[in-house]
């Protein structure tokens, strides 16, 4: 059985109040189909898992600043959305990204394929039309299987973020970051209102004269990087 645990507001890391849905999604997307419209509950995964220093990057425009990196160059994005923390040793780190195609007609519940970080598999975990939101939600999964368990007391202190673009326009892009000591229990973790459905379907994305999703596929690229924890308690949760 999936972990349950709480959805948080991005802006003050204190949890969601629960509240009723306020718009058929349906409705508000107009004529698009989308696979899986009506029965949106699901059976046995129905929240993940998410840590409360959960902080959302946005880009800035500002004549000051530098040139905000496009979502192609992995090495610029990853200074960009992934600084390094202080008083801490990364041991592992690397970047993947998932091309998803055919948006629309993915099951409720997908994961990526499997990609490697610090001798672990790894994998991002979509719920393409919301895990119970009419937000798309993403997470991070250690992605063991149970022939293929870690050995007892197994956890990484992992470093994460999660950038959603536009194949075509890599300068249309979404992103949130988080941090997170993975373990058996507690084994994803990340983003149930990763970004607004409407929003991502809409003709423009923030102005950019076109979608996030386009010719109904888009771009995840997850960034990972995983520190040493000398102390034994990083991010050490204690419940």
């Amino acid at each position: 059985m999936d972990p349950v645990s709480r959805d948080l507001d991005r802006e003050t890391g204190h949890p969601w109040p629960e509240r009723e849905a306020t718009a058929d999604l349906q409705t508000q997307m107009g004529d698009m189909q989308i696979a899986g419209g009506e029965d949106m509950l699901l059976d046995d995964y129905d929240v993940i898992d998410e840590k409360q220093d959960v902080a959302e990057i946005t880009p800035e425009g500002s004549t000051d600043e530098p040139t905000e990196p496009l979502a192609d160059d992995y090495a610029a994005m990853k200074e960009r959305v992934l600084a390094k923390l202080p008083d801490l040793e990364p041991e592992f780190e690397t970047t993947y990204t998932w091309h998803i195609e055919n948006y629309r007609s993915l099951t409720r519940k997908e994961r990526g394929p499997k990609f490697e970080c610090g001798g672990h598999p790894w994998r991002i975990l979509l719920f393409p039309f919301g895990n119970n939101v009419e937000y798309a939600s993403l997470y991070l999964e250690q992605a063991h299987e149970d022939e293929d368990k870690p050995k007892e007391g197994w956890y990484a202190c992992v470093q994460f973020s999660l950038v959603m673009w536009n194949k075509t326009d890599p300068s249309i892009y979404s992103c949130h970051t988080a941090n997170h000591r993975f373990n058996a229990e507690e084994s994803d973790w990340g983003f149930t209102r990763f970004s607004e459905l409407r929003k991502m379907f809409a003709a423009q994305w923030d102005g950019a004269g076109r979608p996030m999703v386009e010719h109904d596929a888009v771009n995840v690229t997850a960034y990972v990087r995983i520190y040493k924890d000398p102390t034994g308690v990083l991010w050490h949760s204690f419940e």
